[in-house]
C-alpha cells in the first residue's frame, strides 16, 4: 500500500511520538520492542516498504535450500 507523502509527514511525525511515549511508560523490555516493531513495520507498510510474513517466506525458503 502506498500512501500519499502529504499524510506520510503526518504519520512518522506521530510515530515518533508514540516510540517516545513507548520509552517513557512502565512497558517490560520485551513488550515496549514488540510494540515498537509493530508500529514501524504498520507505517513501513503503509509507505509500501514492508510486506507481512516476508521475512519468515525468504528464511524458510534459505532453510530448505541449505537441506539440499
Amino acid at each position: 500500500m502506498k500512501t500519499e507523502s502529504i499524510y506520510l509527514d503526518e504519520i512518522n511525525r506521530l510515530l515518533a511520538d508514540y516510540l517516545k511515549e513507548i520509552e517513557n511508560s512502565n512497558l517490560k523490555p520485551l513488550s515496549a520492542q514488540v510494540y515498537q516493531v509493530q508500529s514501524k513495520n504498520f507505517v513501513r507498510w503503509i509507505n509500501d516498504e514492508f510486506v507481512p510474513g516476508e521475512v519468515k517466506k525468504k528464511t524458510l525458503k534459505d532453510r530448505a535450500e541449505k537441506k539440499k
